[in-house]
């Protein structure tokens, strides 16, 4: 056989092979293709209908863990002073601010503009500067986002990836979601960028609504100077060490000077809580 004839050989058998290899790469360009597409969707931010669903299912899911304290007056007053704060933020959402019925210390952000605080954080307070600022600082996890950016990363949401952006899931994927949303809010600390983040803007909106910017920095001081291990439990699995959070937040204080004010005969009159059971002999006192 001559070599021309060879090389022709060889290139019809090229031609030959070419369309299986197309199809083949073509199908892993395809799969790749759409492996992009729901990547880049389950990085894409929740709609608005889908944070409100969301926020509103794992603020459900939120109030069975630990149950609310109702008492109007003082609901009403943590909802004056957070949305006096909330309104210095750019995000255009409704926000909603509850007190959870537990001794434990913390305050929580959860998306759609849920934010709680509990009964023994308010308890541990001293004026309504450390309401705004602790109020504020939770504003701020909602406006940049955080606890959302957080589990999209975690790539919780397989209904996001196969539907695509305009999708809000059902009751039976709500109920699902919603577990793991609350679950990151308890169990798992934010970035030190998103801290970080937190701790300025919410000094900034507690400073831009008249509050003293120490707000924050002094109700962390007090925590810090009389840590309850039991009660602080959540706030130190998910929150970076109090010293270092007072240390921080000084420094960011001191940008705004002496302005604002503290207000801790209001925050008095209005936040009080009848006195824990005594513990009886031999018991737990519950």
């Amino acid at each position: 056989m001559s070599r021309a004839r060879m090389v022709l050989i060889a290139l019809v058998g090229m031609a030959l092979a070419a369309p299986a290899a197309h199809a083949q790469f073509g199908g892993w360009v395809t799969k790749g293709a759409q492996k992009a597409k729901e990547v880049q969707e389950n990085n894409a931010p929740w709609t608005p209908e889908q944070e409100k669903a969301i926020g509103q299912a794992s603020a459900a899911k939120m109030i069975s863990v630990f149950g609310l304290y109702e008492d109007p007056a003082v609901v009403n007053y943590v909802n004056l002073v957070g949305n006096t704060v909330a309104r210095q933020g750019p995000r255009d959402v409704p926000y909603h601010f509850a007190i959870l019925d537990t001794e434990i210390i913390n305050a929580f952000a959860l998306p759609g503009g849920y934010i709680f605080i509990t009964r023994g954080a308010l308890a541990n307070m001293k004026s309504e500067a450390e309401l705004a600022g602790t109020l504020a600082h939770e504003v701020s996890h909602v406006d940049g986002r955080h606890l959302e950016k957080q589990i999209r990363a975690k790539k919780n949401k397989q209904w996001l990836w196969k539907e695509g952006a305009s999708y809000i899931p059902g009751p039976s994927e709500l109920t699902s979601l919603a577990k793991d949303v609350v679950t990151e809010a308890l169990s798992t600390s934010y970035s030190p960028a998103s801290e970080s983040e937190a701790d300025k803007k919410g000094t900034e909106f507690a400073a831009y609504a008249g509050y003293r910017a120490t707000g924050l920095r002094d109700f962390l001081q007090t925590l810090a100077q009389a840590e309850d291990a039991r009660r602080l439990g959540l706030w130190q699995k998910t929150h970076p060490p109090l010293s270092q959070r007072v240390g921080t937040l000084t420094g960011i204080a001191k940008q705004y000077g002496d302005a604002g004010q503290t207000l801790e005969e209001r925050f008095q009159q209005n936040v009080r809580f009848a006195p824990e059971p005594a513990a009886k002999p031999g018991g737990s006192g519950k």
